[in-house]
């Protein structure tokens, strides 16, 4: 029996340093990336389906609602922020998890949508953007047809 040498690709770790995925998450999350503020922070976001309509909730506390961009392109909802928030220089970051002085986040639209009565809402830190199913889009209730 012979054997055979194969020469394995490096893989995209390995030519960046990285020897196993532990190393790169944990030099992805350190403490000095943290505090220089390296990481773009993206607010969570839920997505609820009633009867009636669709509504995204958008969890970013501490802005005024005119500091909010919801702008819709053909089958394309993108709400965001770009807001630039004045830091006192006698002041340090020891830990800083999380920074929203700006974020984009876009959704696709079904074509259930009626893009006409799109509309949001932002109060106590949440912003609620509430899509209206089209007529035809709402389920109706079952009902028992009449036989002639």
């Amino acid at each position: 029996m012979t054997l055979v040498k194969m020469n394995r690709p490096v893989s995209h770790m390995h030519r960046h340093g990285y020897r196993t995925f532990s190393d790169l998450v944990n030099e992805m999350f350190n403490e000095e990336r943290v505090c220089t503020n390296q990481f773009i922070a993206i607010p969570p976001a839920n997505i609820i389906e009633s009867k009636f309509d669709f509504r995204i909730e958008i969890a970013a506390p501490g802005f005024e609602k005119s500091d909010f961009k919801v702008d819709l392109d053909k089958n394309s909802l993108t709400i965001s922020l770009d807001k630039n928030v004045d830091e006192n220089s006698e002041e340090k970051y020891n830990l800083r998890e999380f920074n929203f002085n700006s974020f984009k986040r876009s959704f696709r639209v079904s074509d259930k949508i009626d893009s006409e009565k799109i509309n949001a809402i932002y109060k106590n830190g949440l912003l609620q953007v509430v899509l209206p199913k089209k007529e035809e889009a709402i389920e109706k209730p079952a009902r028992e047809i009449e036989i002639s």
